[in-house]
């Protein structure tokens, strides 16, 4: 009598039935990498519409943002135009007074603590425009 030995079938898989079908198995497979297919596609788009959606809201936060930057440069542009106009009023205003009173014989003067005196109370000279103000406007080249 001769023993014959039976060889065990190997598994595919610890998780394969032990009575399984190779076209089965093949079949399942194939739908189970769809089916995952399919699902991952629709996981990405889903990531990339939300993708889509934040940025579209950061866009549109800054377009906002810029807006009110414009607007805000605008009015603050429109302030100190306001205010070199009345500060170069006030100037001229001085200048012409200065003229006014030279022209009538008065000579104005500092007197130390920063008053002004006529030249007949005090003896020093006669006031002077500030270095600014004779230089004039500021031109591109001082920035």
């Amino acid at each position: 009598m001769s023993m014959q030995t039976q060889t065990p079938t190997r598994r595919a898989s610890p998780y394969a039935p032990v009575n399984s079908n190779p076209s089965r198995l093949a079949s399942a497979t194939i739908q189970a990498v769809d089916q995952l297919g399919v699902t991952t596609a629709g996981e990405i788009e889903k990531t990339a519409e939300e993708i889509i959606r934040g940025a579209t809201e950061i866009a549109t936060k800054l377009r906002e943002l810029a807006t009110a930057i414009r607007e805000h440069t605008e009015i603050a542009s429109e302030q100190v135009a306001g205010f070199c106009d009345r500060a170069t009023s006030v100037f001229e205003g001085v200048v012409e007074l200065q003229q006014k009173l030279a022209l009538n014989g008065h000579k104005l003067a500092a007197n130390g603590n920063g008053h002004q005196t006529s030249a007949e109370e005090d003896d020093g000279e006669a006031l002077e425009l500030p270095e600014f103000m004779k230089k004039g406007p500021a031109g591109d080249d001082s920035l």
